[in-house]
């Protein structure tokens, strides 16, 4: 049985998954390694959510839809680092729902330069 999809409602869940998955995280080459399990499989997979939604703006030369620009030779590995870093800093954003936290970290860590 897998993760319920509303196990990420909730900052703060989202940011606890995310800590598991980096405290076991491994990175082999262009590959991230960790223990598999619901929590770590949660942020893993949201994140993922998140990066393909930011990548659709990109790919069809529009504006960002998040307002954050990734870096083009970026990884998931350092959206999960954002998110876990932003709720560090920010306490309140925790009570926010995870796609808000998310969106919040990554405008904070990957913010567009205007031309």
């Amino acid at each position: 049985m897998g993760p319920a999809p509303a196990q990420a409602a909730e900052g703060t869940v989202l940011v606890s998954q995310c800590k598991s998955l980096l405290r076991g995280a491994k990175v082999r080459g262009d590959q991230v390694e960790f223990r598999q399990d619901p929590e770590t499989v949660g942020c893993w997979a949201f994140m993922a959510a998140v990066q393909d939604l930011a990548g659709v703006a990109d790919a069809a030369n529009q504006p960002p839809i998040l307002g954050a620009c990734l870096p083009a030779d970026g990884n998931r590995l350092q959206l999960v680092r954002a998110v876990v870093a932003y709720g560090g800093a920010h306490p309140n954003a925790l009570r926010e729902n995870a796609g808000v936290l998310a969106l919040l970290a990554l405008r904070d860590a990957f913010p567009c330069r205007k031309p």
